[in-house]
């Protein structure tokens, strides 16, 4: 009654028994953990039930005040115990961390008097420095305060471990290959880091200056190192060679001293004699010194691959073709003399053509012009284009010259067929062409030089046709060696019929000639 309960006694009670009542906690504070199994008056004190509030602190704050790691009031903690505590255990408090300062590594595990010294949780600064200084001012390698360095810890460090900093170093000069794991005085000499030069030569000049291969400072190369060397390593540099110079071929892969012997490396020429002056004046097959060669190297050796076997384009005036190409330059320029010679052919041929015999050239008067007949495929086998007022056609083609020219007249010959046929025409017994009084113009019956026999003769009187046709010339031509003819002796079987026929015909006569005469055609 002077608790307040209420007389709804089945809340608590049962039939079974009165005493031994159950209640159930109400839900906005159930009794969980270490808040259960105690007896009712542990909590409520001086029998009050009734509006009793739910904050730990309610029950707790002598705890609180108690406390002294840390010291929750001096502190100024909050109330809401529920923070760190549990029903399960008021020790063992679990504490998370505000997220704007979470303890993770070495700040994980710590009591927290060993950071928050003096008992104050509030209004500390979360940059490492505040309880970092005195690592920052005591570290030596490098020295943080003389050299400048900032106090923001986390650049470098990190919760795991203090040592074994790991520094980003600025995007302007990274460290890559042969400047990566190196200790930061190997550098940075004196412990300076600031206003630093990131130009390779404010490390590298005592190497720039000492380098002899090349020599770099009196060569009067520039300082900008990353033009042929990189930080993998210092030696083996890489010098792309200007274009107007390109190394390829045998240039390639060598010291920069081979060629730039001297230490010169500006203003010098690209011509190949430059370098090559004494293997021009040194070279004999063919010496180019008294021959009067350019010194245009590049005409004849067209490839860096290698000096020898030059290619020289013979000029357009005298292209080496066939039999011509191939030889050694002295085969042609005896006594080397390469300049102001002749491309005429009988300047070199003139032995060949004083030597040839078939025909024999000189005596027959032949031009030097050798080219007319001769090709520079082969010597031998000349091809002469036969003139246009005597071609050589079918059988007078494929002879030799001297099978016609054997006097070796090869000049002021006539062109009629007797002059080379009158042996033929003298021997020629069908029809004995002498006899007869044929003329010696062959052509007339001869009217092919495909082949001598076969000849056709347009004969004045009509022989082709009718009764007269496939005759041989002595069946009309009944006298031997003689051009007279007789048609009486083929028509004397019809003289009495003709004399009957021809009976009106004044001066008709049984005569050979006579017939001819009015019958010139063969005809009635």
């Amino acid at each position: 009654a002077t608790s307040g309960f209420n007389t709804d006694c089945e809340v608590c009670h049962t039939t079974q028994r009165w005493r031994g009542a159950n209640f159930d906690h109400p839900s906005t504070f159930p009794l969980t953990a270490g808040h259960s199994g105690l007896d009712c008056q542990d909590c409520h004190t001086g029998g009050v039930y009734t509006g009793l509030s739910t904050s730990c602190s309610a029950c707790h704050q002598g705890d609180y005040n108690a406390t002294t790691n840390p010291n929750h009031g001096a502190a100024g903690f909050s109330t809401t115990c529920d923070d760190c505590h549990t029903t399960s255990g008021w020790t063992g408090v679990n504490f998370n961390h505000t997220s704007a300062f979470p303890l993770t590594g070495g700040h994980g595990g710590l009591d927290c008097s060993d950071c928050h010294l003096g008992g104050v949780y509030t209004g500390l600064s979360s940059d490492c420095v505040n309880c970092h200084l005195a690592d920052y001012q005591g570290t030596t390698n490098p020295n943080h305060s003389t050299s400048g360095f900032n106090t923001d810890c986390d650049q470098c460090h990190n919760t795991t471990r203090w040592t074994g900093a790991t520094f980003n170093h600025p995007s302007s000069f990274p460290l890559t290959n042969g400047h990566g794991g190196l200790d930061c005085f190997d550098c940075h000499v004196g412990g300076v880091y600031t206003g630093l030069s990131t130009q390779c030569n404010a490390c590298h000049n005592d190497d720039y200056t000492a380098t002899t291969d090349p020599r770099h400072s009196s060569a009067g190369f520039n300082t900008t190192c990353q033009a042929c060397h990189n930080t993998s390593t210092w030696g083996s540099a890489a010098y792309t060679h200007t274009s107007a110079f390109p190394l390829v071929g045998r240039h390639a892969g060598h010291n920069c001293n081979t060629c730039h012997g001297t230490n010169v490396y500006h203003g010098l020429p690209s011509d190949c004699v430059d370098c090559h002056l004494a293997d021009y004046q040194g070279t004999t097959n063919p010496n180019h010194t008294t021959s009067g060669f350019g010194t245009d190297c590049a005409l004849c050796h067209m490839s860096v691959n290698t000096w020898n076997g030059a290619n020289f384009s013979h000029p357009a005036s005298f292209p080496l073709t066939n039999g011509h190409s191939g030889l050694d330059c002295f085969d042609c320029h005896v006594g080397g003399v390469y300049t102001g010679l002749s491309t005429q052919c009988n300047a070199c041929h003139n032995d060949d053509y004083t030597a040839t015999t078939d025909p024999r050239h000189a005596s027959a008067g032949f031009n030097t012009v050798c080219q007319a007949c001769h090709n520079t495929t082969r010597w031998d086998t000349a091809n002469y284009t036969h003139t246009s007022a005597f071609p050589l056609t079918n059988g007078h083609a494929g002879h030799n010259c001297n099978a016609c020219h054997g006097s070796n007249v090869y000049h002021g010959l006539p062109s009629d067929c007797a002059s080379c046929h009158i042996a033929d025409y003298n021997a020629t017994t069908d029809p004995d062409h002498g006899n007869f009084g044929f003329p010696t113009d062959c052509e007339l019956c001869h009217h092919s030089t495909s082949t001598w026999s076969g000849a056709t003769f347009n004969h004045q009187f009509p022989i082709n046709s009718g009764a007269h046709r496939n005759l041989n010339c002595s069946d009309c031509h009944t006298v031997p060696g003689s051009s007279a003819f007789s048609c009486i002796d083929c028509h004397e079987h019809r003289q009495s019929r003709m004399d009957d026929k021809h009976s009106d015909v004044n001066g008709y006569v049984w005569q050979s000639q006579a017939c001819y005469s009015c019958h010139p055609n063969g005809r009635h």
